[in-house]
């Protein structure tokens, strides 16, 4: 049981991280494409972001809310949903979409708005695969430490996906509203 907190914690301080690897990107995407070693800058800076959620949740990595082994019965039905919505995402979303090529060398790759396949279903496939995979782990660890990372990753995910709409709404004007209008962010509703 031990390991697996461990292995939920390490999870948990990538996942976190990533709403704000992604607001080093979008707000500051023009600055980025003048940089020369765009991606050879940026994946330091997001490791060094890794250990310092880690740094900053050390303290409370066995600290647990709850001890009940059932609690990892939920955790591969949300993960299922994670993969669910990897593949699906994945075949509109290349990793280098994911990555931020496509932000930081539009000239290389245009933009398109992606509304078919699992993106009929929620605007932001990829956030809904980050959240149920953090929250797989922390149901199933219990630890303070990753329902702190989970968190952390909820406000920050909030807050990058302000900043992706603007972008995308300055991006395709109506044909985004249009999408916006019938398509929920993350939690798909009933019948959809």
């Amino acid at each position: 049981m031990q390991q697996l907190r461990v292995i939920s914690w390490l999870t948990c301080g990538i996942y976190a991280t990533i709403p704000s690897y992604w607001m080093m990107v979008h707000p500051f995407a023009a600055r980025w494409r003048t940089a020369r070693y765009k991606l050879t800058l940026l994946a330091p800076l997001w490791v060094g972001m890794w250990c310092i959620a880690w740094a900053a949740s050390y303290p409370w990595r066995e600290k647990l809310l709850y001890r009940n082994a059932g609690t990892w019965a939920a955790a591969p039905l949300l993960w299922a949903v994670s993969v669910f919505m990897y593949v699906n995402a994945g075949r509109e979303l290349s990793l280098m979409r994911v990555i931020g090529r496509h932000e930081l060398e539009p000239e290389r790759h245009p933009h398109t708005l992606i509304t078919d396949g699992v993106h009929q279903i929620v605007r932001h496939p990829m956030y809904l695969g980050h959240l149920c995979t953090m929250l797989g782990f922390a149901i199933g660890s219990g630890t303070v430490a990753c329902y702190a990372l989970l968190t952390f990753a909820v406000v920050t995910g909030g807050v990058m996906i302000s900043f992706e709409e603007r972008e995308l709404h300055a991006r395709f004007g109506v044909a985004w509203e249009k999408y916006r209008e019938k398509t929920p962010a993350i939690f798909p509703l009933p019948g959809s």
